[in-house]
């Protein structure tokens, strides 16, 4: 089983049930998995402020959602995230694509790379990087539930390699 598929079966696991995105090219191929499962809404956004808006109203009507972003506009979160995922202690997944780090071989997305788990960290925002040698399914479905139990944001951060 690809990497792809792991992460989608660990949304399907964690009965996520709508999933919104703003796609770059890694997640853009994630956001293609979680079309064809029938389990999952895909909902595409003009802005990552939107999906996160999306994912909160899925868990506020009984569902789970999650947001499937790139690190940049991760980085263009931190008023949504203090002001309605913080403020009100609503659940929110993320898998953000890390780009930039050394996995990544586009030139251009190093400065974002460097900044993002640093801006996690002060954001006080709790991460981890995906672990392609573990059970990725299993990693998206704590990461969910962690959200679930603490009420609160979780950041999953994958590479392109990771959907492999």
């Amino acid at each position: 089983m690809t990497g792809l598929d792991q992460i989608v079966a660990g949304l399907e696991a964690a009965q996520v049930s709508i999933v919104a995105s703003v796609p770059d090219t890694w997640i853009g191929r994630l956001m293609a998995g979680v079309r064809r499962s029938p389990r999952l809404r895909a909902v595409d956004v003009a802005r990552e402020e939107e999906a996160v808006a999306v994912a909160c109203g899925a868990n506020l009507a009984g569902g789970r959602g999650a947001v499937l972003i790139q690190n940049a506009g991760l980085l263009n979160c931190g008023g949504i995230l203090a002001g309605l995922v913080e403020l009100y202690h609503l659940p929110c997944f993320f898998i953000v694509s890390l780009r930039g780090d050394h996995r990544d071989p586009v030139y251009y997305h190093a400065p974002k790379g460097r900044v993002t788990e640093e801006t996690l960290r002060a954001w006080r925002l709790p991460h981890a990087r995906a672990d392609r040698q573990g059970d990725l399914a299993a990693q998206v479905r704590q990461g969910v539930e962690f959200c679930v139990e603490s009420r609160g944001p979780f950041v999953l951060l994958i590479s392109g390699e990771d959907l492999a």
